[in-house]
């Protein structure tokens, strides 16, 4: 997620966005953007979107490309940190937070219905 887009931007980006720049370097490739938006907290994305183009800044998170390395079984749920993918997906703040990855069949959060463990 990014804030200050303009154009048809809205601030964050979508599906189907079309990333044109980082930091104003042209990318034609994945690797050439991870590349240019390794130096800094936060990047400025230039996007074409809807034939549109606008600006987006996105700040850049650290990741140790490890994963999960840490998970706690408790009352029948598997907790851990929160995945990056769902943080980004459900607006999840980038510190703390816990985040329930299973929940076995017969515990007491599965008997408790409500299908959706993550609030």
């Amino acid at each position: 997620h990014g804030g200050g887009g303009g154009g048809g931007g809205g601030g964050a980006l979508r599906g189907g966005d079309l990333l044109l720049t980082v930091d104003g370097s042209p990318v034609r490739s994945l690797n050439e953007a991870e590349a240019a938006s390794q130096a800094s907290a936060s990047v400025q994305l230039g996007v074409v979107r809807d034939g549109a183009p606008f600006a987006v800044t996105a700040p850049m998170l650290p990741s140790d490309g490890l994963g999960t390395t840490r998970v706690l079984g408790w009352a029948g749920l598997l907790l851990q940190e929160t995945p990056d993918a769902v943080r980004a997906q459900r607006s999840v703040p980038a510190q703390g937070g816990v985040y329930a990855s299973y929940r076995f069949y017969g515990s007491p959060p599965s008997r408790a219905g409500g299908g959706r463990v993550m609030r």
